[in-house]
């Protein structure tokens, strides 16, 4: 006879609520730093208050604000009622920023409006799609794409300019959080800005072919990048012959793997001169070559950094 099984009553405790809350914390305490930064994150984004709901962008069908015109609207010049037709001048498009036509189909009087600001000669939508794209490690073939799938405008035709707009904020808002996390650190440490730090340099290929490289300076404590340095190997305008008067991107010569002990040293000279900070001069662990391979280079790095 073929073996049978026998299923009991499943059993069910009760935790009262003091008991799961210490549960809860308890696991949130051994979670990982990389689990608690992305719940804390989650927690910041869900409970986002808006201080003016105005400046909200949202997705909305034209035939449905035509709608409502018709049921609250009238014509300021000749005084109709259901008078309103609202179109797009597609003529007139900056990428997602599109011109709204509002017109009167009795007396024929219209009023226009671009449907979003405009800073520094950039439309904010188009600037935010850029962003957007970027967050989620894509460009502008991504945002044609989802353009589509939406039934939007097309993206700008010049996205990339966009990029330039993000970095120079990007680096305000990155050198204005490293200067908070320095401070934090030597706030940490009894007001001693001779402060201890952890440095790792990453690639954007593996084998240490990559044309472009950035080293870190993180606080061991707090765990915050108080400095990084991006070194790279190529600069694409100075292949491009148009581009004859330009800003070299090109900022480091050799092998990929020396990417880590240049950036290193970068951080070292300038740590006194834009935070006032010491870093340690103790030991420097070097990571992802051959130590005894390059060992006279990487004297010449620590006597420079040492002196």
């Amino acid at each position: 006879m073929p073996r049978t099984k026998s299923f009991g009553k499943r059993r069910c405790y009760f935790i009262p609520k003091q008991k799961a809350e210490e549960i809860l914390d308890a696991k949130t305490n051994n979670a990982s730093t990389s689990k608690k930064k992305i719940e804390s994150a989650a927690i910041t984004v869900s409970d986002a208050d808006f201080d003016d709901r105005s400046i909200v962008n949202i997705i909305i069908q034209m035939n449905i604000i035509s709608q409502l015109l018709k049921n609250i609207a009238k014509c300021k010049f000749c005084n109709q009622l259901d008078s309103l037709v609202i179109s797009e001048d597609s003529g007139s498009r900056r990428g997602l920023c599109v011109n709204l036509v509002l017109q009167c189909i009795y007396c024929g009087q219209a009023t226009s409006a671009m449907s979003s600001d405009m800073t520094n000669g950039f439309d904010d939508i188009n600037i935010r799609l850029a962003y957007g794209m970027r967050c989620i490690g894509k460009g502008n073939s991504a945002a044609k794409t989802f353009c589509a799938v939406m039934n939007l405008p097309p993206p700008p035709a010049k996205f990339e300019r966009y990029n330039d707009i993000l970095l120079r904020s990007l680096i305000k808002v990155s050198r204005e959080s490293m200067r908070n996390a320095v401070e934090d650190t030597v706030k940490n440490n009894n007001s001693n800005r001779d402060i201890t730090a952890a440095f790792d340099g990453s690639w954007q290929k593996r084998g240490h072919t990559s044309l472009n490289g950035v080293v870190s300076a993180t606080c061991l404590e707090t765990g915050k990048v108080l400095d990084f340095e991006c070194l790279s190997k190529y600069c694409f305008k100075c292949k491009n012959r148009n581009n004859k008067d330009h800003t070299c991107e090109k900022n480091f010569e050799g092998f990929s793997g020396g990417m880590e002990l240049d950036g290193i040293l970068k951080i070292f000279q300038r740590s006194e001169r834009l935070n006032n900070v010491s870093l340690p001069k103790h030991i420097i662990i070097l990571r992802g070559f051959d130590l005894n391979e390059n060992k006279e280079m990487i004297n010449g790095y620590l006597e420079s950094v040492l002196s």
